[in-house]
């Protein structure tokens, strides 16, 4: 009787022992999963700056494209530096020589 006794208590203890192990283990995996969310979290925020930057900076040349047309100037844009250049100046803003002009 006191032999089945001990082998139960023992039983009961290796189960406990067990579980215990797999719930350590599975909080060290929780733990590394967070970990590599966290990184890919950071990685994605980054790449997200950098694509709003790009699409920010792809903007900008249509803004500037309307307002040329709106000025009506006569512009090429060289291939090398990717710089528009104006062929003729604004006569048509008649403006005095003297006023201010503000952007």
């Amino acid at each position: 009787m006191k032999v089945c006794r001990y082998g139960c208590i023992l039983v009961v203890l290796l189960i406990m022992a067990i579980f215990t192990m797999t719930e350590g283990s599975r909080k060290i995996q929780i733990g590394y999963d967070i970990t590599k969310m966290e990184n890919e979290l950071v990685r994605l925020s980054e790449e997200s700056k950098r694509l709003k930057f790009k699409s920010d900076k792809l903007r900008k040349p249509d803004k500037i494209s309307m307002k040329v047309k709106d000025m009506k100037l006569d512009l090429s844009v060289q291939e090398d530096e990717d710089i528009a250049v104006a062929k003729e100046s604004h006569k048509h803003l008649d403006k005095a020589p003297g006023s201010k002009i503000e952007a």
